[in-house]
């Protein structure tokens, strides 16, 4: 069985475009081993202080909320911040700060898989013709940026905020186009956008809908990230690429997402987060993506419920700084892995995948 069988849910694909992985990284296995022996993480990844209060023994769940549309900053973030507070849980919020061009997903429609999914997650409730048209036959409004009040309420009330690039569905559906001072662009509209929301830099980035190339992992070095949550995997790793391992950790995505299960693995929302509860396990390093527009919307009373029996059953739920800094407190390094390309099943498209530890 090859490795990323062992991941639920994804499977292989290769992609020749221009500037991503001409070819899979398993290819040079046996010279990366050889050129990369294992290592202590770099000492800024290797002194996070463990988080207050978690307990290693007891089982950890990494929770990440995605904002990717204005209706999502508008409505769900507000809700999702009420479902947290009543909870007593804390999460990493990732917002995209720019313009919300959702409507552009059209332009997709000849994609295998992608027609189904709008269908079985009843895309116009969810998201409304207003965000389903943005950027198309109705202008693109900013998401972030527009509600920065809102933005600043996330870290006021205790949690982790972060860059989810400046136009998601831009980098979603060009970055194989991207060229290195395209993907520098996005990056830096989207941090001084923070800044001016904020006054400081971001902890961490998330590229959206987990795509990402050597390019794009080679120019955010640079943004010096605490870490960066660009893929889907099985647990924090350093990325191995053009025969070098990177210093900014990964904090992979490894559970699925509710509109990947929902209608398709998942009978309804209360199954799904069910088959997650059984998932989250002593000694793992499982990250739970929800959005702010799912779980903040129609959602919110399935998931506030799911919390709740997950706190009661001892799942400690962290943002995604404190679930690296667990891991760090271990004292085992951080693998060094080869990432790739695959599909996972509910998804359309493909997404960058944790591969082969070095």
């Amino acid at each position: 069985m090859r490795w990323f069988e062992l991941i639920p849910g994804l499977r292989h694909r290769d992609i020749k475009s221009k500037g991503l992985y001409e070819t899979p990284p398993e290819a040079h296995l046996d010279t990366l081993r050889k050129l990369h022996p294992m290592e202590k993480a770099p000492p800024s990844v290797r002194t996070l202080p463990a988080p207050e209060g978690a307990i290693l023994e007891k089982p950890a769940l990494g929770l990440r909320v995605d904002v990717d549309t204005h209706a999502g900053m508008r409505d769900g973030v507000p809700k999702i911040l009420e479902v947290l507070r009543g909870a007593g849980v804390r999460a990493t919020f990732f917002l995209a700060m720019g313009p919300d061009r959702s409507g552009r997903a059209v332009f997709n429609l000849l994609r295998p898989g992608f027609l189904k999914k709008m269908s079985r997650t009843s895309a116009r409730k969810v998201y409304g013709w207003r965000t389903l048209l943005s950027g198309t036959l109705l202008p693109s409004r900013l998401v972030a940026v527009a509600f920065p009040e809102t933005a600043r309420r996330i870290v006021a009330e205790g949690h982790e905020a972060g860059i989810h690039s400046w136009s998601h569905r831009d980098w979603q559906d060009r970055l194989p186009k991207y060229t290195a001072d395209r993907i520098l662009a996005d990056l830096e509209a989207a941090r001084d956008a923070y800044r001016g929301i904020f006054g400081s830099d971001p902890g961490p980035s998330a590229a959206p809908a987990w795509l990402c190339s050597e390019e794009s992992l080679k120019c955010q070095e640079s943004f010096r990230f605490s870490y960066v949550s660009d893929c889907r995997g099985t647990d924090p790793f350093l990325p191995n690429i053009e025969r070098r391992t990177l210093r900014t950790p990964q904090v992979p995505t490894t559970l699925p997402t509710l509109d990947e299960a929902l209608g398709a693995t998942a009978r309804d929302a209360s199954a799904f987060f069910l088959d997650v509860m059984g998932q989250v396990r002593t000694g793992d390093w499982p990250v739970l993506t929800v959005h702010a527009e799912l779980e903040g919307g129609p959602y919110a009373g399935e998931f506030a419920a799911f919390l709740r029996e997950a706190s009661g059953r001892g799942i400690q739920i962290m943002p995604l700084v404190d679930l690296l800094a667990l891991r760090l407190s271990t004292g085992k390094a951080l693998p060094r892995c080869t990432m790739s390309y695959g599909e996972i099943e509910g998804r359309s498209g493909v997404v960058s995948m944790q591969m082969l530890e070095v």
